[in-house]
């Protein structure tokens, strides 16, 4: 025998089954992964830089630095330039000048750097952070900020902070733009500037610098491929010189 009830209790049941898909929550769907930041290129270059002097023979005398620039582009060599991005080496930040970065970081002379530490922070970029190996400091020894006589022969000596290498040396006249005296790939740690080379009443610029320039190329999804460092010590020096006798 059917009870009377029965009804009741499936048009319950019913009921109760239509109303629980409203009130349970919808499940959490995945989220597509948002997509991966463009990568950069990326071409950083620094020049540890060691002046005797700067500009005349007694000009920011003894002045260490390491001249740091770099170039961020999007997705290529050839890309849209990246104006907006924060750049910092050695803790300095660097400038942004038309198209690319800069920054002349003085450091102590007494405890040179032997690494650059690198952030680059742009758009949804993750912070890409670096450190980069300075292979050696190269520094001239002499001639030391003097007024010299242009007659005479003039020693060119300078020192690595660690392994030799070969280094070009140049020597100019300053006010006119004049070379005066050129050697490539010296292996010796001195050269003689002969008598009669330099010129008379004027300002001279030497400065050597390496012969070959440390290259690292960038590896990782955030880089382009071709991005690079590139370090490359050295070091100058300016000195005035006297009239000659037959000026």
């Amino acid at each position: 025998m059917i009870s009377r009830r029965t009804p009741t209790i499936v048009i319950l049941f019913i009921l109760i089954c239509g109303f629980l898909p409203a009130n349970q929550e919808t499940p959490p769907q995945d989220k597509p992964p948002a997509p991966a930041p463009d990568p950069l290129y990326v071409r950083l270059t620094f020049y540890p830089t060691a002046s005797l002097s700067r500009f005349d023979y007694n000009n920011d005398v003894d002045l260490y630095e390491v001249r740091a620039y770099a170039e961020i582009r999007l997705k290529s060599e050839a890309g849209e330039i990246v104006r907006d991005a924060r750049i910092t080496a050695l803790s300095q930040t660097l400038d942004f000048q038309k198209d690319h970065y800069e920054k002349k970081i003085v450091v102590d002379k007494n405890r040179l750097p032997g690494e650059v530490d690198v952030l680059i922070s742009a758009g949804e970029q993750p912070a890409i952070r670096r450190k980069f190996p300075i292979p050696f400091w190269l520094i001239l020894l002499g001639p030391r900020p003097a007024i010299v006589d242009p007659g005479l022969d003039l020693a060119v000596k300078w020192r690595f902070s660690a392994f030799s290498a070969q280094a070009d040396v140049r020597v100019y006249d300053f006010k006119k733009g004049n070379a005066v005296f050129e050697l490539n790939d010296v292996g010796e740690n001195e050269v003689t500037v002969p008598a009669g080379k330099l010129p008379g009443s004027t300002i001279v610029r030497i400065y050597i610098i390496s012969s070959w320039l440390f290259k690292r190329f960038l590896s990782g999804e955030e880089f382009v491929r071709g991005s690079e460092v590139n370090i490359i010590p050295w070091s100058q020096v300016f000195i005035r010189t006297n009239e000659r006798p037959e000026e």
